[in-house]
């Protein structure tokens, strides 16, 4: 995760590019995916809530914290 972190802290945010956030049992993060189509993953049954570049990188940053103490 520290990568993609990173790579989003430096690069610029890309408009319409969605993530989304797969948790494990205790709640960390497992898996981030980017989407390629999001108006076609919205309309399957069991989709997950996309975030944006800036929103994924608030969720990283706060992990991270989270993992520190």
């Amino acid at each position: 995760m520290g990568n993609l972190r990173t790579t989003l802290k430096r690069g610029k945010t890309v408009r319409g590019r969605r993530w989304i956030v797969k948790r494990n049992e205790e709640d960390g993060i497992k898996e981030v995916k980017m989407i390629f189509k999001p108006e076609e993953y919205t309309t399957y049954k069991n989709s997950k809530t996309m975030y944006g570049d800036k929103e994924l990188l608030k969720i990283l940053e706060n992990e991270k914290e989270k993992n520190n103490s």
